[in-house]
């Protein structure tokens, strides 16, 4: 396992870890605070050994927001299962706004995958998204919780009139929210492996610079050639600091090298 390169005496703006391995399993993840952003409120894992990843992004401010996506990476990898992950994630953020002041208000949002017995598990709240490319293309796997994608779904709005949607990206989901009891408000799915699967979690900051089309032909360009996830990932943070990224920009590249599952099965999201 490689070291996380920090940058900017141990801020956060920038680190790389990978190529990790575990198993049947490949992985690289890279965040960078963007062009913008005076600093990075993004936090991953990246631990193959798990088989856990995510992606998280935080809001409420500067302190805020790092510590609330601080607070959701410990508590996923302290669970190790994506779904009892978030919940834990958003009660130890309200516990810890509740006795400190300044961290009122302070959330974030998390895209979470778990791999394991032939079976690759997702629970999602908010923007974040996880891709998948596998031998039928490329498809995302999350549904955004925003205002638009809501407004799409109810009204069956076009792309474009939901783009002119006020408060359009607002997140209707997220951790530090008051919910209740259980897991209800996380979407949750599964999807069998097959090989050569190659997922990418991320960030908003990196469709939004990049683009979906351009992503997805990323994705199946690196599946086909089989190259190594780091590259890609490099590959994906690049492309979205050339385009001026606005936004802080986080990708995790995980490659199944195993064989496929014997049996499968989709669960539908919450």
């Amino acid at each position: 396992m490689s070291a996380i390169e920090r940058t900017d005496t141990g801020r956060r703006d920038e680190e790389r870890t990978g190529p990790l391995s575990g198993g049947a399993l490949r992985a690289a993840a890279r965040t960078h605070r963007g062009a913008v952003r005076p600093d990075n409120q993004d936090a991953f894992v990246c631990r193959p050994d798990l088989g856990l990843f995510a992606v998280i992004d935080g809001m409420g401010g500067q302190q805020a927001g790092r510590r609330a996506a601080e607070l959701a990476r410990e508590a996923l990898i302290a669970e190790g299962d994506p779904a009892r992950g978030l919940v834990a994630a958003s009660e130890r953020i309200c516990a810890a706004a509740d006795t400190r002041p300044e961290l009122h208000g302070m959330g974030c949002v998390a895209s979470a995958l778990h791999i394991a017995a032939g079976v690759a598990r997702v629970a999602h709240v908010g923007d974040t998204r996880v891709y998948l490319a596998g031998a039928a293309g490329c498809e995302q796997l999350t549904r955004d919780h925003t205002v638009a994608a809501s407004e799409q779904e109810r009204l069956g709005l076009s792309h474009v009139l939901a783009w002119l949607l006020p408060g359009r990206n607002q997140v209707t989901r997220d951790l530090g929210a008051r919910h209740a009891p259980g897991a209800a408000w996380i979407d949750q799915l599964e999807v069998p492996l097959e090989p050569s699967a190659l997922f990418l979690l991320c960030s908003d900051g990196l469709p939004s610079a990049v683009g979906t089309d351009e992503l997805f032909d990323r994705l199946r360009a690196s599946r086909r050639a089989g190259s190594a996830p780091e590259e890609l990932a490099d590959d994906l943070i690049g492309r979205a600091l050339q385009r001026g990224a606005r936004d802080n920009v986080t990708a995790v590249v995980v490659r199944h090298e195993g064989e496929p599952a014997p049996s499968g099965r989709r669960a539908e999201e919450a």
